[in-house]
């Protein structure tokens, strides 16, 4: 009788992920006052967040970070056309880049971004974007050359009308 299970279970969800980060209090800033997230945890080099049913954790401690130039790894956040255009304008108003709109099959619309230590965020627009496939189009993986990923790299940042 073999003792291999038959292939993995059936995961429930995604609980969290964690982030590197080399200054946490601005890391709480940028996670609570710029994306709106709820601080669910704060310890000496740690703190997480929920943002619309998922924890993000930042770390101080024991980190690595990706190169400026690659998308990958990224965190997607989902959201409709108006809180796409909406975060666009937002994050402009904190002084930071974010790539310009594309799709892959012109039905979808993403934006990528970066927190202040580089991780990339992507906002995923499922449909309802008005101009959709009219957009830059990136490859089955990747963003290809519909996104200039370097541009979105930034040294400084605030939250409007906030010291």
């Amino acid at each position: 009788m073999s003792t291999i299970p038959p292939g993995p279970p059936a995961m429930d969800g995604l609980d969290h992920v964690n982030l590197p980060c080399s200054d946490l209090d601005e890391g709480i800033k940028f996670y609570t006052e710029v994306l709106g997230g709820k601080k669910l945890v704060h310890e000496a080099a740690f703190a997480m967040f929920e943002l619309r049913g998922t924890h993000i954790g930042i770390g101080s401690d024991g980190c690595t970070f990706i190169a400026a130039n690659d998308e990958y790894p990224h965190v997607g956040l989902t959201c409709n056309a108006e809180a796409l255009v909406q975060m666009k304008e937002w994050l402009t108003a904190c002084g930071i880049p974010s790539s310009n709109f594309w799709t892959r099959q012109g039905v979808e619309t993403m934006m990528f971004f970066r927190d202040p230590w580089g991780n990339n965020i992507g906002l995923y627009c499922l449909g309802g974007y008005e101009g959709a496939e009219d957009l830059p189009r990136g490859p089955a993986k990747g963003h290809g050359t519909a996104v200039d990923i370097d541009a979105i790299s930034y040294d400084s940042w605030s939250v409007p009308g906030k010291k």
